[in-house]
């Protein structure tokens, strides 16, 4: 581990990578930001459904901490998490939001453990990109992130993907950390831009900061290695052009996806 050089992963390993991958193609959230196949959703550069503002909100009650150690879930937290469980109740599945709120509390305590077993502070979503709270990308890498964090714990349903996104805002965002102009120029929707940067950042952020996780190369292919993010760029968009000329996921039907 470590290495900058990446060919310790067998055929079995790369083979569960690319079926998860696959998995994620036809997937949405409810109460995500952007429509189906339109750009991002925003006014005036702010987030335009209610999930992004509960989502911007509920980021800055945890950054409220003084120290990592203290963070604790607060009434105040719980009231917006009560707002997002209206949002994000599944009732596909008979759920009420009753039961997908005590699903919020109970997944925030995880997140509490494992924000402060992390040690640090997540990295800041700007202002200026503020729009990018609860999109279909940002709740896409928290996904990632929650499902691959809960093979630790195979007793354990993933936490909820909003979760996921709290511990790195900026996750899925095309090109470095923050950066506009990638993201701007290269941001592609359903294409494989935009499903590359969700699982690249997803499983980088995953080896880097609790050491689980397939890594940034995570088809086992390229110069670079798991825990540089140059690692796996040029073989993931390849791979991700081929599954997105596969599925066509930009041209699927509204009753193709399944919501989470």
């Amino acid at each position: 581990m470590g290495s900058w050089i990446s060919f310790d992963k067998d055929n079995e390993s790369v083979a569960k990578v690319k079926q998860y991958c696959e998995s994620v193609v036809f997937v949405q959230f409810y109460g995500q930001t952007n429509d189906l196949k339109g750009s991002t959703d925003s006014i005036n550069g702010k987030p335009k459904s209610e999930l992004g503002h509960l989502l911007s909100e509920l980021d800055k009650e945890v950054r409220k901490a003084s120290k990592i150690e203290e963070l604790e879930i607060t009434k105040s937290m719980k009231n917006i998490l009560r707002k997002m469980a209206e949002i994000r109740v599944c009732m596909a599945d008979c759920e009420t939001v009753e039961d997908c709120h005590q699903k919020l509390l109970n997944d925030a305590e995880r997140f509490q453990a494992i924000y402060q077993k992390r040690g640090h502070e997540s990295e800041v979503l700007e202002e200026k990109h503020s729009f990018y709270w609860g999109t279909r990308q940002q709740l896409l890498f928290g996904k990632v992130i929650c499902d691959w964090l809960a093979t630790q714990d195979s007793e354990k349903a993933p936490m909820d993907p909003i979760f996921g996104t709290l511990l790195n805002p900026t996750g899925g965002r095309v090109g470095p950390g923050d950066t506009g102009f990638f993201h701007d120029s290269l941001f592609d929707d359903m294409g494989p831009f935009a499903y590359h940067s969700a699982v690249h950042d997803g499983f980088g952020y995953l080896i880097t900061k609790h050491k689980t996780g397939p890594g940034y190369a995570y088809l086992n292919k390229g110069l670079f290695g798991d825990w540089s993010p140059f690692g796996g760029q040029l073989y993931g968009i390849k791979y991700w052009e081929k599954i997105c000329e596969k599925y066509h996921p930009d041209r699927a039907t509204l009753e193709q996806f399944i919501f989470l």
